[in-house]
Protein backbone atom coordinates (compact mmCIF):
# COMPACT_ATOMS: atom_id res chain seq x y z
CA UNK A 1 0.00 0.00 0.00
CA UNK A 2 2.77 2.46 1.18
CA UNK A 3 4.65 1.49 -2.74
CA UNK A 4 1.35 2.26 -4.08
CA UNK A 5 0.99 5.80 -2.09
CA UNK A 6 4.26 6.79 -3.31
CA UNK A 7 3.92 5.88 -7.16
CA UNK A 8 0.42 7.84 -7.53
CA UNK A 9 2.38 10.98 -5.66
CA UNK A 10 5.09 10.60 -7.79
CA UNK A 11 2.67 9.94 -11.22
CA UNK A 12 0.37 13.09 -9.91
CA UNK A 13 3.90 15.27 -9.34
CA UNK A 14 4.62 14.53 -12.99
CA UNK A 15 1.56 15.30 -14.68
CA UNK A 16 1.37 18.35 -12.32
CA UNK A 17 4.21 19.23 -13.70
CA UNK A 18 3.52 18.59 -17.12
CA UNK A 19 0.46 20.73 -16.95
CA UNK A 20 2.42 23.75 -15.85
CA UNK A 21 5.11 23.25 -18.52
CA UNK A 22 2.40 23.12 -21.01
CA UNK A 23 1.09 25.85 -19.37
CA UNK A 24 4.39 28.43 -19.52
CA UNK A 25 4.84 27.29 -23.37
CA UNK A 26 1.76 28.94 -23.73
CA UNK A 27 2.08 32.06 -22.36
CA UNK A 28 5.59 32.94 -23.27
CA UNK A 29 7.06 34.00 -27.33
CA UNK A 30 9.86 31.26 -27.68
CA UNK A 31 12.90 33.03 -29.56
CA UNK A 32 14.62 30.88 -31.86
CA UNK A 33 16.39 33.09 -33.95
CA UNK A 34 17.26 36.60 -33.66
CA UNK A 35 18.63 39.00 -36.43
CA UNK A 36 21.06 42.24 -36.45
CA UNK A 37 21.27 44.94 -38.60
CA UNK A 38 23.16 48.23 -38.77
CA UNK A 39 20.77 51.23 -39.91
CA UNK A 40 21.55 54.61 -39.84
CA UNK A 41 20.29 55.72 -36.43
CA UNK A 42 21.80 52.50 -34.59
CA UNK A 43 20.50 48.69 -34.64
CA UNK A 44 17.60 46.83 -36.13
CA UNK A 45 16.83 43.28 -34.65
CA UNK A 46 14.51 40.96 -35.64
CA UNK A 47 13.18 37.51 -34.07
CA UNK A 48 11.29 34.40 -34.83
CA UNK A 49 9.74 32.76 -32.44
CA UNK A 50 7.02 30.07 -32.99
CA UNK A 51 3.02 29.92 -32.20
CA UNK A 52 1.70 26.70 -31.19
CA UNK A 53 -1.59 26.04 -32.04
CA UNK A 54 -2.04 22.06 -32.14
CA UNK A 55 0.43 19.14 -31.15
CA UNK A 56 3.35 19.50 -33.34
CA UNK A 57 2.08 22.62 -34.99
CA UNK A 58 2.97 25.93 -34.98
CA UNK A 59 2.77 28.97 -37.18
CA UNK A 60 6.23 31.01 -37.00
CA UNK A 61 6.08 35.39 -35.83
CA UNK A 62 8.36 37.72 -36.83
CA UNK A 63 9.19 40.84 -34.64
CA UNK A 64 11.07 43.70 -35.18
CA UNK A 65 12.70 46.88 -33.38
CA UNK A 66 15.20 49.06 -33.71
CA UNK A 67 17.12 51.17 -31.10
CA UNK A 68 20.42 53.06 -31.03
CA UNK A 69 22.35 50.44 -29.13
CA UNK A 70 21.97 46.65 -28.88
CA UNK A 71 21.73 46.65 -25.31
CA UNK A 72 17.89 47.44 -25.34
CA UNK A 73 16.61 45.04 -27.77
CA UNK A 74 15.05 42.39 -25.69
CA UNK A 75 12.85 45.36 -23.61
CA UNK A 76 12.01 47.04 -26.73
CA UNK A 77 10.76 43.97 -28.46
CA UNK A 78 8.74 43.23 -25.12
CA UNK A 79 6.84 46.47 -25.62
CA UNK A 80 5.16 44.73 -28.54
CA UNK A 81 3.72 41.66 -27.39
CA UNK A 82 1.09 40.80 -24.87
CA UNK A 83 3.31 37.74 -23.39
CA UNK A 84 6.81 37.70 -22.02
CA UNK A 85 9.86 37.37 -24.49
CA UNK A 86 12.12 34.49 -23.29
CA UNK A 87 15.41 32.97 -25.37
CA UNK A 88 16.48 30.37 -23.54
CA UNK A 89 15.74 27.98 -26.77
CA UNK A 90 17.94 29.95 -29.34
CA UNK A 91 19.33 28.23 -31.73
CA UNK A 92 20.33 31.14 -34.23
CA UNK A 93 22.20 34.35 -34.15
CA UNK A 94 22.42 35.89 -37.66
CA UNK A 95 24.37 39.19 -38.25
CA UNK A 96 23.58 41.30 -41.36
CA UNK A 97 27.21 42.12 -43.56
CA UNK A 98 27.22 45.80 -42.46
CA UNK A 99 26.45 45.03 -38.46
CA UNK A 100 29.33 42.06 -38.98
CA UNK A 101 32.15 44.73 -40.71
CA UNK A 102 31.56 46.77 -37.98
CA UNK A 103 32.19 44.21 -35.14
CA UNK A 104 30.07 42.18 -33.29
CA UNK A 105 31.65 41.77 -29.80
CA UNK A 106 28.90 42.83 -27.86
CA UNK A 107 26.42 40.34 -29.18
CA UNK A 108 28.70 37.65 -28.67
CA UNK A 109 30.44 38.90 -25.30
CA UNK A 110 26.52 39.56 -24.06
CA UNK A 111 25.97 35.46 -25.36
CA UNK A 112 28.80 33.95 -23.61
CA UNK A 113 27.97 35.70 -20.59
CA UNK A 114 23.99 34.47 -20.13
CA UNK A 115 23.69 31.15 -18.24
CA UNK A 116 20.59 30.67 -20.25
CA UNK A 117 21.95 30.77 -23.82
CA UNK A 118 23.66 27.56 -24.83
CA UNK A 119 27.16 27.73 -26.11
CA UNK A 120 25.83 25.00 -29.24
CA UNK A 121 24.04 27.77 -31.05
CA UNK A 122 24.78 28.76 -34.68
CA UNK A 123 25.90 32.04 -35.77
CA UNK A 124 25.72 33.16 -39.22
CA UNK A 125 26.58 36.07 -41.64
CA UNK A 126 24.05 37.54 -44.37
CA UNK A 127 25.11 38.80 -47.48
CA UNK A 128 22.96 42.07 -47.24
CA UNK A 129 20.74 42.19 -44.23
CA UNK A 130 19.83 39.49 -41.68
CA UNK A 131 16.24 40.68 -41.63
CA UNK A 132 16.04 39.45 -45.16
CA UNK A 133 17.44 36.42 -44.40
CA UNK A 134 15.02 35.42 -41.42
CA UNK A 135 12.36 36.72 -43.11
CA UNK A 136 12.28 34.22 -46.27
CA UNK A 137 13.08 31.54 -43.30
CA UNK A 138 9.44 32.21 -42.44
CA UNK A 139 8.07 30.10 -45.21
CA UNK A 140 9.23 27.05 -44.61
CA UNK A 141 7.33 27.09 -41.55
CA UNK A 142 10.01 25.39 -39.30
CA UNK A 143 11.95 27.56 -36.29
CA UNK A 144 14.96 25.93 -36.93
CA UNK A 145 14.99 25.98 -40.61
CA UNK A 146 18.42 27.56 -40.94
CA UNK A 147 20.42 26.33 -37.79
CA UNK A 148 19.30 23.00 -39.38
CA UNK A 149 20.51 23.62 -42.88
CA UNK A 150 23.88 25.10 -40.56
CA UNK A 151 24.18 21.54 -39.31
CA UNK A 152 23.57 19.71 -42.01
CA UNK A 153 26.02 21.17 -44.00
CA UNK A 154 28.80 20.54 -40.96
CA UNK A 155 27.77 17.21 -41.08
CA UNK A 156 27.57 16.21 -44.71
CA UNK A 157 29.04 19.38 -46.52
CA UNK A 158 31.76 21.87 -47.03
CA UNK A 159 31.44 24.07 -43.63
CA UNK A 160 34.08 23.31 -41.23
CA UNK A 161 32.52 22.91 -37.65
CA UNK A 162 31.45 25.84 -35.90
CA UNK A 163 29.18 27.04 -33.03
CA UNK A 164 29.24 29.90 -30.34
CA UNK A 165 31.77 27.97 -28.51
CA UNK A 166 34.31 27.40 -31.92
CA UNK A 167 33.42 30.86 -32.47
CA UNK A 168 34.57 32.19 -28.77
CA UNK A 169 37.33 29.93 -29.07
CA UNK A 170 38.89 31.20 -31.70
CA UNK A 171 37.23 34.97 -30.98
CA UNK A 172 39.34 35.54 -27.66
CA UNK A 173 42.01 32.90 -28.02
CA UNK A 174 45.34 33.89 -29.15
CA UNK A 175 46.88 33.36 -32.52
CA UNK A 176 43.69 32.80 -34.44
CA UNK A 177 40.71 34.50 -36.05
CA UNK A 178 36.73 33.24 -35.94
CA UNK A 179 34.89 32.32 -39.10
CA UNK A 180 30.93 31.86 -39.98
CA UNK A 181 28.53 30.33 -42.57
CA UNK A 182 28.10 33.12 -44.63
CA UNK A 183 23.70 33.24 -46.38
CA UNK A 184 22.56 34.64 -49.40
CA UNK A 185 19.26 34.59 -50.58
CA UNK A 186 19.23 32.90 -54.16
CA UNK A 187 15.88 33.05 -55.77
CA UNK A 188 13.96 33.60 -52.76
CA UNK A 189 15.34 30.81 -51.46
CA UNK A 190 18.26 30.80 -48.07
CA UNK A 191 21.43 29.44 -49.37
CA UNK A 192 24.68 28.75 -47.93
CA UNK A 193 27.02 30.24 -50.02
CA UNK A 194 30.85 30.28 -48.40
CA UNK A 195 32.32 31.44 -45.10
CA UNK A 196 32.67 35.08 -43.43
CA UNK A 197 36.43 35.61 -42.51
CA UNK A 198 37.17 37.62 -40.08
CA UNK A 199 39.71 39.54 -38.13
CA UNK A 200 38.64 39.91 -34.17
CA UNK A 201 35.19 40.76 -34.26
CA UNK A 202 35.30 42.28 -37.77
CA UNK A 203 34.21 40.84 -41.29
CA UNK A 204 37.05 40.95 -43.47
CA UNK A 205 36.11 38.89 -46.39
CA UNK A 206 34.10 35.84 -47.67
CA UNK A 207 35.07 32.92 -49.60
CA UNK A 208 33.44 30.19 -51.04
CA UNK A 209 32.33 26.47 -50.55
CA UNK A 210 35.08 25.51 -52.88
CA UNK A 211 37.58 27.28 -50.80
CA UNK A 212 35.45 26.33 -47.53
CA UNK A 213 36.72 22.56 -48.30
CA UNK A 214 39.95 23.58 -48.05
CA UNK A 215 39.30 25.52 -44.94
CA UNK A 216 37.76 22.22 -43.83
CA UNK A 217 40.80 20.06 -44.99
CA UNK A 218 42.99 22.06 -42.49
CA UNK A 219 41.38 22.78 -39.43
CA UNK A 220 39.20 19.81 -39.01
CA UNK A 221 38.10 16.64 -41.27
CA UNK A 222 36.56 17.16 -44.79
CA UNK A 223 34.68 14.20 -43.61
CA UNK A 224 31.47 14.20 -46.99
CA UNK A 225 32.45 17.42 -47.92
CA UNK A 226 32.73 17.43 -52.12
CA UNK A 227 35.03 19.27 -55.15
CA UNK A 228 34.73 19.55 -58.25
CA UNK A 229 37.82 19.08 -59.98
CA UNK A 230 38.84 20.53 -62.90
CA UNK A 231 40.41 18.52 -65.87
CA UNK A 232 44.03 19.90 -67.18
CA UNK A 233 43.30 22.82 -69.63
CA UNK A 234 39.60 22.11 -69.55
CA UNK A 235 37.07 25.23 -70.06
CA UNK A 236 34.17 25.50 -67.39
CA UNK A 237 31.88 23.26 -68.78
CA UNK A 238 30.03 20.26 -66.26
CA UNK A 239 31.46 17.65 -68.19
CA UNK A 240 35.49 18.29 -67.87
CA UNK A 241 35.31 18.16 -64.21
CA UNK A 242 35.37 15.14 -61.49
CA UNK A 243 33.26 15.30 -58.49
CA UNK A 244 35.36 14.45 -55.84
CA UNK A 245 33.76 13.23 -52.47
CA UNK A 246 35.91 13.11 -49.08
CA UNK A 247 36.04 9.91 -47.03
CA UNK A 248 37.76 11.89 -44.54
CA UNK A 249 41.54 13.68 -44.05
CA UNK A 250 44.15 14.07 -41.58
CA UNK A 251 46.18 17.10 -41.00
CA UNK A 252 49.55 17.45 -39.35
CA UNK A 253 50.97 20.72 -38.84
CA UNK A 254 55.31 21.41 -37.70
CA UNK A 255 56.71 24.59 -36.81
CA UNK A 256 59.45 24.42 -39.18
CA UNK A 257 61.24 27.88 -37.89
CA UNK A 258 59.71 31.15 -35.71
CA UNK A 259 60.69 34.29 -36.26
CA UNK A 260 61.65 36.30 -37.69
CA UNK A 261 61.13 34.31 -40.47
CA UNK A 262 58.05 31.84 -39.56
CA UNK A 263 58.13 28.68 -41.60
CA UNK A 264 54.93 26.02 -41.03
CA UNK A 265 54.94 22.25 -42.95
CA UNK A 266 51.73 20.85 -43.71
CA UNK A 267 50.97 17.09 -44.27
CA UNK A 268 47.63 16.02 -45.24
CA UNK A 269 45.90 12.77 -46.12
CA UNK A 270 43.12 12.71 -48.05
CA UNK A 271 40.78 9.96 -48.64
CA UNK A 272 38.55 10.26 -51.67
CA UNK A 273 35.39 8.27 -53.52
CA UNK A 274 35.62 9.68 -57.32
CA UNK A 275 31.79 10.01 -57.64
CA UNK A 276 31.25 11.42 -61.34
CA UNK A 277 33.96 11.56 -64.23
CA UNK A 278 33.96 12.49 -67.76
CA UNK A 279 33.29 9.45 -70.28
CA UNK A 280 36.72 9.92 -71.51
CA UNK A 281 38.34 9.22 -68.20
CA UNK A 282 38.88 5.36 -67.65
CA UNK A 283 39.22 4.12 -63.98
CA UNK A 284 39.53 0.90 -63.52
CA UNK A 285 43.19 0.15 -64.17
CA UNK A 286 45.24 0.50 -60.68
CA UNK A 287 48.02 2.52 -62.41
CA UNK A 288 45.84 5.27 -63.98
CA UNK A 289 44.22 5.76 -60.36
CA UNK A 290 47.71 6.02 -59.06
CA UNK A 291 48.61 8.89 -61.40
CA UNK A 292 45.12 10.42 -60.73
CA UNK A 293 45.94 10.24 -57.10
CA UNK A 294 49.36 12.04 -57.54
CA UNK A 295 47.71 15.02 -60.11
CA UNK A 296 45.58 15.66 -57.11
CA UNK A 297 47.33 15.96 -54.84
CA UNK A 298 49.65 18.08 -56.52
CA UNK A 299 46.54 20.23 -57.30
CA UNK A 300 45.45 20.93 -53.75
CA UNK A 301 48.73 21.76 -52.80
CA UNK A 302 48.55 24.81 -54.92
CA UNK A 303 44.97 25.46 -53.88
CA UNK A 304 46.48 25.40 -50.25
CA UNK A 305 48.86 27.65 -50.54
CA UNK A 306 46.52 29.59 -52.55
CA UNK A 307 44.30 29.81 -50.07
CA UNK A 308 46.92 30.72 -47.61
CA UNK A 309 47.88 33.49 -49.46
CA UNK A 310 44.49 34.82 -49.60
CA UNK A 311 44.41 34.98 -45.94
CA UNK A 312 48.06 36.70 -45.38
CA UNK A 313 46.79 39.15 -48.02
CA UNK A 314 43.38 40.02 -46.14
CA UNK A 315 45.53 39.67 -42.41
CA UNK A 316 43.20 37.09 -41.19
CA UNK A 317 44.20 33.64 -39.69
CA UNK A 318 41.33 31.32 -39.51
CA UNK A 319 43.98 28.16 -39.74
CA UNK A 320 45.51 29.47 -36.16
CA UNK A 321 48.81 29.47 -37.80
CA UNK A 322 49.72 32.07 -34.72
CA UNK A 323 48.09 29.62 -32.39
CA UNK A 324 51.08 26.71 -33.41
CA UNK A 325 53.95 29.30 -32.89
CA UNK A 326 52.72 30.40 -30.22
CA UNK A 327 52.68 26.59 -28.58
CA UNK A 328 56.40 26.10 -29.35
CA UNK A 329 57.90 29.43 -28.35
CA UNK A 330 58.39 30.90 -24.70
CA UNK A 331 58.13 34.57 -26.37
CA UNK A 332 55.27 34.56 -28.34
CA UNK A 333 54.02 37.67 -28.94
CA UNK A 334 51.17 38.11 -30.95
CA UNK A 335 51.49 41.80 -32.66
CA UNK A 336 55.24 40.21 -33.37
CA UNK A 337 53.52 37.02 -35.14
CA UNK A 338 51.24 39.15 -37.09
CA UNK A 339 53.21 41.75 -38.48
CA UNK A 340 55.44 39.15 -39.90
CA UNK A 341 52.07 37.35 -41.44
CA UNK A 342 52.60 37.72 -44.76
CA UNK A 343 56.40 36.76 -44.75
CA UNK A 344 54.62 33.28 -43.29
CA UNK A 345 56.08 30.91 -45.55
CA UNK A 346 54.55 27.06 -45.97
CA UNK A 347 55.68 23.35 -47.15
CA UNK A 348 52.42 21.71 -48.13
CA UNK A 349 52.09 17.62 -48.94
CA UNK A 350 48.86 16.72 -50.13
CA UNK A 351 48.75 12.48 -50.19
CA UNK A 352 45.87 11.22 -51.59
CA UNK A 353 44.37 7.94 -51.80
CA UNK A 354 41.22 7.50 -53.87
CA UNK A 355 39.22 4.61 -51.85
CA UNK A 356 36.69 4.00 -54.31
CA UNK A 357 35.76 5.36 -57.90
CA UNK A 358 32.15 4.92 -58.08
CA UNK A 359 32.24 4.34 -61.57
CA UNK A 360 31.38 0.68 -62.08
CA UNK A 361 34.33 -1.02 -60.21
Amino acid sequence: MHFLKVSLSFICMALISACANQKLVDEIKIVQSIGYDLTDHGVKSVVLYPIFEKKNESQLQILDTSSNSYYDIFPRLNTKTNEPIEYGQLRMVLFGKTYSEKGIDSVIHSLCRDAKIGSRIHLGVAERDASEILTASHKYKNPFYISGMISQNIAHGNLPRVNLQEFLFDHYGEGRDPFLPYLILERGNIKIDGIALFSYDKLITTISLKEAFILKMLVDNSKNGSYMYPLKGAKSTLNEFILLHSIGSKTKFTVDHILPNPTISIKVKLYLQVKDVPEQINLTRGGQIRGLESTIGSYFEKEIHSFISLCQKNKVDPIGFGDLVRSKSLDWKEKDFYAAYEQLKTNVKVDVHIIQTGVGE
